[in-house]
């Protein structure tokens, strides 16, 4: 028996199928593109590839949990910036994980952790570095994705907690080298003051767990959460032809300082102006 149609609801069912044909028409009319349409997706994103394993005596890494609606707001809606050619693709569809001809050879992890690459999450992180809040610490450190890192973005949910910060002191006395000048007071306490002020962004929260992670600006060697040894530690000897990395301990707290208050922009101390910090010894 053929089932019939009323008027009523055959009226209906052209209507609504009509209205599906014109939504396209009637979207680009109002000036919804493909960026506008790629805002309706899910915030989160669980990035494509399979897990990797990690470096010898790690743990295989789980998938990046990636934030787009984040990190589409803080590229201006730019969606360029990582869709670099032109079109809302996932990148594993030319960086496969083998590479191929389409992503230039490139493979999906190089794709990702290129760090002199744009588009590439390493590479717009590395750039973000260099402005003056980051750049005291960061103008030393090599650019490039770091062992200890990979849990931001492969999030372990085993993961330890971030270390407690040690016990700081409010001012460190400097008189190891005062021969000619009296010691030099530093006050440790506005100094990391101002580092926490300067990683109150949401990608420094990220990648600094804690604020005990701020403290390898200076303390570049110590483990996060330890209480680091004083200076002369590892700088205590003069400067030797065979370890041209290791500055002797005047040249390191120098380096330290000027390089750091010229990056961030802060005014330094003249280098002839031994006074502006020490005391002349009387």
């Amino acid at each position: 028996m053929v089932k019939r149609f009323s008027r009523s609801r055959w009226g209906r069912v052209c209507f609504l199928t009509l209205a599906l044909s014109l939504i396209p028409a009637l979207l680009a009319g109002l000036g919804v593109g493909v960026a506008d349409q790629a805002r309706a997706q899910s915030p989160q994103i669980l990035m494509s590839g399979t897990a990797i394993g990690g470096k010898p005596g790690q743990s295989p890494l789980s998938k990046a949990q990636f934030n787009h609606q984040k990190h589409e707001a803080a590229l201006n809606s730019n969606c360029d910036a990582c869709h670099h050619t032109g079109t809302q693709e996932p990148c594993s569809s030319c960086h496969t994980s083998q590479g191929s001809p389409e992503g230039g050879n490139i493979q999906l992890s190089e794709a990702m952790h290129r760090a002199k690459a744009k588009a590439s999450c390493v590479g717009c992180h590395s750039q973000e570095t260099r402005k003056p809040e980051c750049a005291g610490c960061h103008h030393s450190i090599a650019p490039g994705p770091k062992m200890s890192n990979c849990q931001v973005c492969h999030q372990n949910p085993k993961a330890a907690p971030a270390p407690a910060v040690p016990a700081q002191p409010d001012t460190v006395e400097i008189g190891s080298l005062s021969k000619r000048f009296g010691p030099c007071t530093f006050d440790h306490a506005a100094h990391v003051e101002a580092l926490k002020t300067a990683a109150k962004g949401d990608l420094a929260k990220a990648f600094h767990s804690g604020d005990a992670a701020l403290c390898q600006g200076c303390h570049h060697h110590t483990p996060v959460g330890e209480a680091p040894p004083k200076c002369g530690t590892c700088h205590g000897q003069a400067f030797q032809d065979l370890d041209p990395s290791r500055p002797g301990l005047m040249a390191a707290y120098h380096i330290q300082c000027n390089q750091c208050h010229k990056a961030m922009g802060v005014e330094p101390v003249p280098a002839t102006d031994c006074t502006g910090c020490h005391a002349p010894k009387k």
